[in-house]
């Protein structure tokens, strides 16, 4: 029996007696476990003592986790920081589904994030902290992600633009030195961990000597940007749109045929376009993006089409076929608000449906996922199971621009992804 006296506040001072009290039994099953505690305590000395096992430990945790961990411990700050093992953990979880944690929003003069695991959305205020010693007064005008990258360009009052290439989950950013001569249209990043720790950032800019769109390559690892032969004339090419997919970057047009540039030799090949719906003029696309290693495509054929198809392209270039086919009218008993007479009469407006697709997800299982944007609301469809899952609300400016102000589009939203890798 062990028996102790201890002083309570205010003051009084009354004794205590605190007792314990060990069984003869206890005492027997105390010493049975010993050995396996032991066993335990061995078993975690081993596993901090070796190198080798703790970075087959650190590889398969997020990167959010490990910059944590380097707080724990010179050794684990030594390892983490590592640059073998950050080139070597940014390969490994390239292509994992649980990669990819959000979605940017960016809709002038709005920026806010979308987390995938979370029922609102969160304030990019974190995202401008870690902006701010490039930001400054400027506005950013320009985003564009890849594979855990973003370039941003932030525009000063004197209408110049400076753009820089970020790693929002380290921190850290690289200054994208633009010549003047280029009058940048968009910037679009092409980084494949996978093959290389280099990013380039393809850029398609107004020659006003010849009239045209002019694209153009700069390599993180040389420094130096190339100069494509091609050119364009599509005044309706999106640019803006481009998608890194396969060491290519590539881009849609309403009426055009498609472009692809592919990055390390700047020069264009033939892709195939999807054929322009007979009695229009025009593509209406609603969709286009990379996951799960594949590009896909969503059209939206009519203006009261809630049926659509999601189109992959094949990975031999030869044509895009249906992969998934989607039908969102259960969502209209959901949210009546997305029938556009909710909102307007039928005579004022054209299209009966209010929503677009943000984004499109596939994961190793190849399962899909699609994220809507509805009238003051995204949700997120699981096409494996059939489940609809609410993400955000999104509060429109005012009434009449319910429509707009209250739903973004995929041109919209950018992904998200955590990754250690250098800028």
């Amino acid at each position: 029996m062990v028996s102790s006296d201890c002083t309570s506040f205010g003051g009084a001072i009354t004794p205590i007696r605190l007792t314990l009290t060990h069984s003869r039994s206890y005492i027997e099953q105390l010493k049975h476990h010993l050995p396996v505690f032991s066993e335990i305590s061995s078993s975690s000395e081993q596993i901090a003592g070796s190198e080798d096992l703790l970075t087959e430990i650190f590889l398969r945790l997020p990167p959010k986790s490990l910059l944590c961990f380097q707080c724990v411990s010179k050794h684990w700050l030594s390892l983490i920081s590592n640059t073998h093992f950050r080139r070597l953990h940014t390969r490994r979880n390239a292509t994992s589904s649980a990669s990819t944690v959000g979605v940017f929003l960016c809709r002038h003069p709005n920026y806010d994030f979308l987390a995938l695991n979370e029922e609102r959305i969160s304030e990019m205020g974190r995202i401008y902290g870690r902006l701010s010693d490039s930001r400054g007064s400027k506005v950013v005008c320009n985003i564009n992600s890849c594979n855990g990258l973003i370039c941003v360009g932030f525009k000063s009052d004197d209408a110049k633009t400076d753009f820089y290439i970020y790693n929002l989950t380290t921190g850290h950013h690289r200054f994208i030195p633009v010549p003047e001569s280029m009058v940048v249209k968009s910037m679009n990043l092409a980084f494949d961990p996978k093959i290389s720790d280099d990013y380039y950032v393809v850029c398609v800019w107004f020659s006003v000597s010849e009239n045209r769109l002019r694209f153009s390559v700069y390599s993180s690892g040389s420094g130096i940007w190339r100069h494509s032969n091609g050119h364009c004339n599509k005044v309706d090419l999106c640019s803006y749109g481009g998608v890194f997919w396969k060491g290519a970057v590539h881009w849609f047009s309403q009426t055009s045929p498609f472009l692809c540039l592919q990055v390390d030799t700047c020069v264009f090949k033939s892709m195939p376009s999807t054929n322009i719906p007979e009695g229009q003029w025009y593509r209406n696309i609603e969709y286009f993006g990379e996951s799960g290693g594949h590009l896909h495509l969503i059209e939206i054929h009519k203006p009261q089409d809630i049926e659509f198809d999601v189109l992959e392209l094949k990975s031999d270039y030869s044509c895009w076929f249906v992969k998934y086919r989607v039908n969102l009218e259960f969502l209209t008993n959901l949210y009546p608000i997305m029938v556009n007479q909710e909102v307007y009469p039928p005579e004022d407006y054209n299209f009966p449906y209010a929503f677009s697709t943000l984004c499109f997800l596939t994961d190793e299982e190849n399962r899909a996922r699609v994220l809507i944007s509805l009238p003051g609301k995204i949700v997120v469809f699981d096409m494996h199971n059939g489940m609809v899952k609410e993400l955000a609300d999104i509060q429109p400016d005012s009434f009449r621009n319910f429509i707009g102000g209250a739903r973004y589009d995929c041109f919209d939203a950018y992904k998200y992804v955590e990754t250690l890798a250098f800028v």
